[in-house]
């Protein structure tokens, strides 16, 4: 036991001092201390999401399957995908060259390309600083808890079909089922479906949350099943974010049980998902599939990345258009606009005024390019502010990894991540509600389910 703790401890120094060594590397070249071409910048900067992923891998106590490197993983896709690939000059698909070609070999870019690895240390530093191996906690045991089990796995498995039988309905009934272009024309046309079509999506994150954590050997694969044809259609019409996000989340909840799956199959399956990624961003406009697919998978880590322009947009409004930084207004903003209905001595600014409200705010400078996480710290405190944003956000999935796994625990921990993992490529406005209503939603089913329980062994006395 005390080889086992000098051990981790060992690691958890190699691997602070390691992010130190980067770090240094970092901030020198983003201070101009020393000439940092193009090429060896993004060479830099994907090298260091590799080291920093090792690192993270080696030290967390549950590896690839913790909460940390899961979301670490995500954002970097969204951030780096794009570096690494165009780094590797890995990049084949010429709609991808000419999309990134009006923005990406600019001087914000390379800014942008800096604020990312500042926000990648500041994240991996506080992961291993605060990770500690979790209380081993059994709620499988016993006749009664396999049925508590089982009962909130087939009311999560219920909820998803109901959800997905709505949102069938709804791309069906709309035509939205047929393109991205005709499901962007409906979400545009019609700001009410645009609204329940956002809630359907965490809505069914929620229910998969319910059958991952609950989920026992002899449970079956029904509604693994039932999730991977939505998954099917929803990525066929391009919605990828909508399913990589409850998916991933999916990932942590079944890693607290233990690795769910061997690595190897792990990697083979990231990389058909990735073939199938390139394929769908290829057609999802047209819905035509006939045409040259190509199965780089690099082109889709490209595409992916192209997040990285939320983050260049930030730092080009701050340097032509003089926006000055919110200070943390657009994290206030939720919570404000929600006080704002009870509360009648609090204005509620319109939603198209309201320049905290950053997927308004970007929709309208640079249209629908998405949001993130990293361009929403560094337009409200700038780059120590993402450094600060981001070392919170490690240490907070770092208390998530070392708490006891329970199914009760695991359930809240997964509803409220849903919402968190979508920011990394989304603005903060919908997180607050969606956290609280997940929760509430969450506790009141476990609640149910249990009572039902209560009832049912007092029926057996």
């Amino acid at each position: 036991m005390q080889f086992t703790h000098n051990k981790t401890l060992v690691q958890k120094i190699f691997g602070i001092w390691v992010i130190a060594l980067v770090g240094v590397w970092i901030f020198a070249a983003y201070f101009n201390v020393f000439e940092a071409p193009r090429e060896l910048l993004e060479g830099i900067t994907a090298l260091n999401w590799i080291i920093l992923s090792v690192i993270l891998y080696v030290t967390l106590p549950k590896g690839m399957w913790s909460i940390c490197f899961i979301f670490f993983s995500v954002v970097g896709v969204f951030h780096i995908g794009l570096v690494l690939a165009n780094a590797v000059n890995g990049i084949t698909d010429e709609d991808t060259l000419y999309q990134i070609s009006r923005w990406f070999y600019n001087l914000e870019t390379e800014n942008a390309i800096h604020v990312v690895n500042l926000a990648m240390i500041g994240f991996a530093l506080s992961a291993i600083l605060f990770s500690k191996k979790a209380n081993d906690h059994n709620s499988s045991n016993g006749q009664s808890q396999v049925a508590y089990r089982k009962r909130l796995f087939h009311t999560g498995g219920i909820l998803l079909g109901v959800f997905v039988a709505i949102f069938f309905a709804l791309t069906i009934a709309t035509g939205a089922i047929s393109s991205y272009g005709a499901y962007l024309a409906v979400m545009n046309s019609n700001p009410l479906i645009a609204m329940i079509f956002s809630y359907l999506y965490f809505f069914i994150g929620v229910a998969f949350v319910f059958i991952c954590v609950s989920y026992s050997k002899g449970f079956g694969y029904l509604y693994f099943g039932l999730f991977a044809i939505w998954a099917l259609f929803a990525f066929k019409i391009g919605l990828r974010g909508e399913v990589m996000f409850p998916s991933a989340v999916a990932g942590c909840m079944l890693g607290r049980k233990g690795a769910p799956i061997k690595g190897y199959i792990l990697a083979i399956g990231i990389i058909v998902f990735l073939i199938i990624t390139g394929i769908v961003k290829n057609a999802r406009v047209s819905g035509d599939y006939s045409g040259d697919v190509g199965i780089n998978p690099l082109n889709a880590i490209a595409e992916m990345g192209s997040s990285l322009r939320a983050v260049q947009e930030t730092i080009k409004w701050r340097k032509n258009d003089n926006f000055e930084l919110l200070l943390g207004a657009s994290y206030w903003a939720p919570f404000e606009r929600q006080f704002a209905l009870f509360i009648p001595q609090l204005e509620r600014v319109n939603v198209e005024d309201d320049g905290r409200l950053l997927n308004i705010v970007v929709q309208k400078k640079a249209g629908p390019i998405g949001f993130s996480a990293i361009a929403e710290a560094y337009i409200n405190f700038g780059e120590k502010g993402v450094i600060m944003v981001f070392f919170l956000l490690g240490w907070a999935m770092a208390k998530l990894d070392s708490s006891t796994s329970s199914i009760r625990n695991d359930i809240l921990i997964g509803v409220a991540l849903l919402p968190i993992f979508v920011t990394i490529r989304n603005s903060f406005i919908h997180v607050p509600v969606q956290i609280i209503l997940g929760l509430i939603l969450a506790s009141l089913l476990m609640y149910i389910g249990y009572k039902k329980e209560e009832r049912f062994a007092d029926k057996k006395v």
